[in-house]
């Protein structure tokens, strides 16, 4: 999800997770991410790329905890090519909106308050208006 990081409404975080794309009959598994924000996942892949602006479901898995936590996301493809997939994220569930708000504060180089601070900013995902 390449860009001017001046220009993002979030901060983006290098991460690496289990993450699961699904949309349609295709599931794209990998443990290569990139980085993840409030509004999306950038994330290795291999084979044939979906279609920009196909609609997908995205599974963030965190390990260590019992039970298991998974963090389910709706999106849509943004960018998309047999090395790379980015994902924006369209809807998030409350529990999985929490448990990704601490995903990005817990492992962001900015500080906890700068990544408040762009929470405050917008309800849920979506700047106010």
């Amino acid at each position: 999800m390449a860009g001017n990081e001046e220009n993002r409404e979030f901060t983006r975080v290098p991460i690496r997770v289990w993450v699961e794309v699904r949309a349609g009959d295709c599931t794209i598994k990998t443990h290569e991410t990139h980085d993840l924000s409030m509004t999306g996942i950038s994330l290795k892949q291999q084979g044939t790329p979906l279609a920009v602006d196909t609609l997908c479901e995205v599974s963030v898995f965190l390990e260590g905890a019992e039970p298991p936590i998974h963090v389910d996301m709706k999106g849509r493809v943004g960018r998309s090519t047999d090395q790379e997939l980015a994902v924006e994220f369209k809807e998030v569930d409350l529990e999985s909106y929490e448990h990704l708000k601490n995903l990005v504060r817990y492992n962001s180089h900015q500080s906890a308050d700068t990544v408040d601070k762009e929470l405050d900013e917008h309800t849920g995902i979506k700047r106010k208006t």
